[in-house]
């Protein structure tokens, strides 16, 4: 432990955790938008207390940020990546929708440089990219979260071989029902 504080000392700095330090300081200067010169020299003279603490937050990031890495690396958790791609997807068409639902209403506070039909056709590949990962979902036993309706393709079912979680409870209660009035 260091004298002054009881901060076990640091470890051997390489290259890389220096530089991510030097940027995770820089970051108080964003605000003032020096430049990255200007921001290293301010580096290169800080105090030591302050060059330890930016290093060990550096540190830190660095050693989550590869256990993260190796993590996904070995596939292993390919169906939550799965999930964010889907999430992303889903929430960028929506963005997309919306945009083209503005400008059809007339609302749209700015011109697109880009044609509509090409922005209309880049909406339908997405709804089908997503629809693409629901159906292999169902297939893979991985829970998505459930798709607004609207996203669907058009002319396409967007339950096709797969039942609504939602209503699964309420299939089975009015299957009971209906044996119940059968017996009777």
């Amino acid at each position: 432990m260091s004298e002054e504080t009881l901060e076990p000392p640091l470890p051997p700095i390489d290259a890389r955790t220096e530089a991510v330090a030097e940027r995770l300081f820089g970051l108080k200067f964003a605000l003032r938008k020096d430049d990255p010169k200007h921001i290293h020299d301010e580096w290169e003279h800080a105090a030591d207390w302050i060059r330890d603490g930016y290093l060990r937050q550096a540190i830190e990031v660095l050693a989550t940020a590869d256990r993260t890495q190796a993590a996904s690396a070995d596939g292993s958790d390919y169906e939550e990546r799965m999930r964010v791609e889907y999430r992303e997807l889903t929430a960028r068409a929506g963005r997309l929708r919306d945009m083209l639902q503005r400008y059809a209403d007339g609302t749209l506070d700015f011109e697109p440089t880009c044609p509509i039909t090409l922005l209309s056709r880049q909406l339908d590949v997405m709804d089908e990219y997503a629809l693409i990962l629901r159906r292999r979902a169902n297939i893979e036993r991985i829970s998505l979260v459930r798709q607004r309706i609207d996203t669907a393709v058009r002319g396409s079912n967007e339950w096709r071989g797969r039942t609504d979680p939602r209503m699964e409870h309420g299939n089975r209660q009015t299957q009971k029902k209906s044996k119940g009035t059968m017996n009777q």
